[in-house]
C-alpha cells in the first residue's frame, strides 16, 4: 500500500512537470484570495 501510495505521488508530480514543459509555461498565479479579502469582496457579491 505504501508503494502505491508513493507512485501515485510521484506520477502526479511527474504529470505537472510534464504539462508544464510542454506548455513551456507556468500556470497563471495573478489571483489570490488575498485580492478578494483586501477589496472587501464577499462570497454574496
Amino acid at each position: 500500500m505504501t508503494y502505491f501510495f508513493i507512485g501515485f505521488i510521484v506520477l502526479a508530480v511527474g504529470f505537472a512537470i510534464f504539462k508544464v514543459i510542454r506548455k513551456r509555461k507556468l500556470p497563471s498565479n495573478n489571483y489570490t484570495p488575498f485580492d478578494d479579502i483586501t477589496m472587501g469582496k464577499s462570497d454574496k457579491d
